[in-house]
C-alpha cells in the first residue's frame, strides 16, 4: 500500500535480503526501490500510444529518477510528476534519443517528425506542444507518415492543405502544414548533404487567413454567466469553470491541477511547469482559497485519492484521469480560454498594473523589465493585486450581493 513518505522514512528503509519497493502516497507512481547496491527513486506507470480516442497499452514502463542520496523527496516528488506526464502522453523516457546525426534525407515523415520533437524536447519546449504535433500528424497526415520526405511534391502540399481545410476547418489546415514545414526545415537543417533534399514543399501553399480570437464575457452579462454556472449539476465543474474566472489560468493548465501543488497555508497553488517552461506559483486571494478547499473536499467525496483536483472517470475506461473537457454544452462558448481574455479585460478595466498583470497570466514581460523583474521575489505584491482582481470579478459576478454588503 502506498504510505507518506518523509526524508527520515526513506533513510530509515534497509535491504532485508531481497529487492522492495515502496509507494508514495503523495504521488502516484513514485517509488523507492531498494536493493543490495542501495536505494533509488523510480517512477512506474503504464504507457500508451496511438491517436487520441484509439489508445493501445503498449507496456508498463519503470524509470530510474536517481539515487536517494542525491536527490531529495521533494525533487524527486518535482521530476516525477515531469517524467509521468511524459509517459501519460505516449512518451517512452526509457527511450533512446533519435539520432539526428543520421541520413536525413532518407527520413520518413513519421521519422522527421520525431527528430524535430526530439530537438524541441533538447531545446526545453513544452510537451503538449510536441504531443499535438504528433497528433495532428496522425490525425490529419497519416497517408504521409511512412512516405519518404523527398517525395512529397509541392502539389500534395497545396492538395492536402485544401482537403484538411474542406474537411477540418482553416485553422487545423493551417496547423498541421505549418507543423511539416518546421519539421521539414529542422530536417533542412541537419541533413549531410544538402542536395539530397529539396525545398520546403510547404512553400507552395497559400495558408488561410485566420481571425484572431478576441471573445471575452462582457462585464454585464457575467451576472448571468455566473448564474448558469451555479445551476450545473456537478460541484466540481463549477469550482472548476469560477477558478478559472479567478485566476485567469489558460484552460488546459486549470483541468492538470494536481492537489499536491496546492498550498493554501501559502495561498498559492505551486504549478512545477507552465506553457511558458516556467514554473509558477499562482497566488490565490482569500475568495480562491473558499474555491479550492471547496473543490478539494468535492474532489476527495467523489474521486477518493485521485491526483487531481478536478478529476474525472473517463468514459471510454472507467479509470479516473484529470478533466479533459472544459466545455460546458448549457455554456456555449463561454467556458474555457475565453476566461482568460474576461479575466485579463477586467485587469484592464480595474487599474492593474499591466507588468503585474502579465505576471498573474504567466505572461512574458517584455524589454528589459523581463529581464531584471523576478516574479517570485514579487509575491506578496501580486497576491495584493489579486485580491483587488477577486473584488472586482466579484462585483460583476453578484452585483447585488456587493451593494447589500456596501
Amino acid at each position: 500500500m502506498p504510505e507518506r513518505l518523509t526524508q527520515a522514512r526513506i533513510r530509515a528503509l534497509a535491504y532485508a535480503g531481497k529487492p522492495s519497493t515502496v509507494r508514495d502516497e503523495r504521488v502516484t507512481g513514485l517509488l523507492v526501490a531498494v536493493n543490495k547496491t542501495g536505494k533509488s527513486y523510480k517512477v512506474q506507470r503504464d504507457l500508451w500510444q496511438g491517436p487520441r480516442g484509439r489508445k493501445v497499452l503498449v507496456k508498463t514502463v519503470r524509470h530510474t529518477l536517481g539515487g536517494t542520496e542525491e536527490m531529495t523527496l521533494d525533487d524527486a516528488r518535482s521530476r516525477a510528476l515531469v517524467v509521468l506526464d511524459q509517459i501519460k502522453r505516449g512518451i517512452d523516457p526509457n527511450a533512446p534519443a533519435p539520432d539526428a546525426s543520421g541520413d536525413a534525407g532518407a527520413w520518413t515523415v513519421r521519422r522527421m517528425f520525431e527528430e524535430y520533437g526530439a530537438d524541441m524536447r533538447a531545446r526545453g519546449c513544452v510537451e503538449r506542444s510536441i504531443t499535438d504535433m504528433m497528433e495532428r500528424l496522425d490525425r490529419y497526415l497519416p497517408k504521409w507518415a511512412a512516405t519518404p520526405i523527398t517525395d512529397v511534391r509541392r502539389s500534395a502540399a497545396r492538395e492536402e492543405h485544401r482537403r484538411i481545410t474542406a474537411n477540418h476547418g482553416a485553422t487545423t489546415a493551417n496547423k498541421a502544414l505549418r507543423d511539416f514545414r518546421a519539421a521539414y526545415n529542422f530536417a533542412l537543417k541537419v541533413v549531410d548533404d544538402p542536395d539530397a533534399l529539396p525545398g520546403n514543399p510547404v512553400a507552395a501553399v497559400t495558408f488561410n487567413k485566420e481571425r484572431a480570437s478576441n471573445r471575452v464575457i462582457m462585464p454585464e452579462d457575467l451576472a448571468d454567466w455566473w448564474a448558469r454556472v451555479k445551476a450545473l449539476p456537478n460541484p466540481l465543474r463549477r469550482d472548476m469553470h469560477q477558478l478559472g474566472l479567478l485566476s485567469g489560468l489558460r484552460p488546459g493548465t486549470l483541468v492538470s491541477i494536481r492537489r499536491e501543488w496546492v498550498r493554501l497555508d501559502r495561498q498559492s497553488i505551486s504549478i512545477p511547469r507552465m506553457k511558458s517552461g516556467r514554473s509558477f506559483d499562482l497566488p490565490l486571494s482569500g475568495h480562491m482559497v473558499d474555491v479550492v478547499r471547496r473543490a478539494l473536499a468535492a474532489s476527495e467525496l467523489l474521486f477518493p485519492g485521485a491526483p487531481w483536483l478536478f478529476a474525472s472517470r473517463s468514459s471510454k475506461t472507467g479509470e479516473v484521469i484529470a478533466t479533459q473537457v472544459w466545455k460546458e454544452k448549457a455554456l456555449p462558448s463561454e467556458t474555457g480560454h475565453i476566461l482568460r481574455h474576461t479575466y485579463r479585460t477586467v485587469a484592464q478595466r480595474t487599474g492593474i498594473d499591466r507588468v503585474n498583470a502579465r505576471l498573474l497570466l504567466d505572461h512574458t514581460v517584455p524589454g528589459i523589465d523581463g529581464v531584471y523583474i523576478h516574479e517570485r521575489a514579487l509575491f506578496d505584491t501580486l497576491l495584493a493585486e489579486q485580491e483587488r482582481m477577486t473584488a472586482a470579478i466579484l462585483a460583476l459576478l453578484e452585483p447585488e450581493q456587493q451593494e447589500i454588503e456596501g
